[in-house]
């Protein structure tokens, strides 16, 4: 894990949208994008209403400034590099990863309150994180939760991205709750014992859900790939956790019955970051230490991304309905106990929220 560019609290703060008319906190590190995204190339990305402009530097490094020039609000990612520096396409006004303006073509030298802000960047596989709140509490603001099994060569991972048109809570809720499963999934990942309310665990800021399985029928996604006919009965231990507002993390261990030794390991890990107040960029990464060959590991990407537009459907549909009713959804919507572990995350990002304006 390294940290890049630094930002200037004169450049950064207030944010674009105040805390009143959103309900995603801004001082928090947030995924940008898949690191395999991000090149020497320009890259513009929406991020909690604010534009931001993604690249490398010649050695490596990510960068993440606004995709906004100061000038006529141009985006700098229709412009080009010039080193490691970005020319704006509009009127060449050219911008260093720190923010400041190296050049204006009918200048000699530029005004120092030419600038655009430059965000701090954290990379770690398979994630670039970056901070776009208050400069002054960053030291406050837990670090990106490291995906340790992603780099663990006993694994092999998949990732991908998709854009959804809805509030980033709604994926929130949907991956901390089993229940939808054999519903929303019934054609693609069947399983359909997931049924009960999970046992809730975490405590302070991070919350999640337990819930184990004995001698339970194996369902396809896990019983092919280990070679098993389809219902032969397997001890499956499977829990998740809230880690911020911007991830969650999933495993499901697969344990041979009686002999408490675990034969399998999935993980799944869930980031969502706002692109405003109805859509969201939903980065995802999944793996396993069984079944790792580039062909099972293409056909679980291809299950995978189906499951995925599923959710994709429902929630956006959760989203229209919610935009175009305009009773207050949280004086509509009955919780039940299996609601649990979502319940628990509106709290915890209520906290955020909270100590953002505090």
């Amino acid at each position: 894990m390294s940290g890049q560019a630094q930002a200037t609290p004169e450049n950064v703060w207030p944010p674009p949208r105040p805390a009143g008319e959103r309900n995603y906190p801004m001082n928090c590190w947030w995924v940008a994008a898949l690191a395999d995204e991000v090149t020497q190339d320009l890259l513009g990305r929406w991020l909690c209403d604010t534009p931001v402009l993604l690249y490398r530097r010649e050695d490596g490094t990510a960068i993440a400034i606004e995709d906004r020039c100061p000038h006529r609000s141009a985006p700098l990612s229709l412009g080009c590099r010039k080193g490691d520096n970005v020319e704006c396409g509009y009127h060449g006004f050219t911008f260093s990863p720190d923010g400041s303006c190296v050049r204006v073509p009918s200048m000699k030298t530029p005004p120092p309150a030419l600038r655009v802000r430059a965000f701090p960047v954290i990379e770690s596989y398979p994630f670039i994180w970056v901070y776009l709140g208050d400069p002054a509490r960053i030291d406050d603001v837990p670090a990106p939760h490291v995906l340790d099994w992603a780099t663990d060569p006993a694994f092999a991972e998949v990732h991908g991205r998709i854009d959804i048109a809805a509030n980033y809570l709604l994926l929130k809720e949907n991956v901390l709750d089993l229940t939808h499963f054999g519903f929303v999934h019934a054609k693609s990942f069947q399983i359909t014992d997931w049924v009960e309310a999970p046992r809730l665990t975490g405590e302070g800021d991070i919350c999640g859900y337990h819930q184990a399985f004995s001698a339970s029928p194996l369902p396809p996604p896990f019983a092919v790939p280990m070679g098993l006919p389809v219902g032969t009965p397997y001890d499956r231990s499977n829990y998740g956790s809230f880690v911020s507002p911007a991830l969650q993390i999933a495993a499901v261990d697969l344990i041979e019955p009686g002999s408490k030794q675990i034969t399998g390991r999935f993980r799944v890990s869930h980031a969502t970051t706002p692109i405003d107040q109805t859509h969201m960029h939903y980065f995802w990464v999944g793996g396993r230490d069984f079944a790792t060959s580039d062909q099972e590991m293409d056909e679980f990407k291809a299950l995978t991304e189906l499951g995925f537009a599923e959710d994709e459907v429902m929630i956006e549909a959760v989203q229209r309905v919610q935009s175009r009713d305009p009773r207050p959804t949280h004086l509509l919507e009955k919780s039940v106990k299996a609601d649990g572990p979502g319940v628990q995350a509106r709290r915890i990002v209520a906290r955020w929220m909270e100590r953002e304006t505090s």
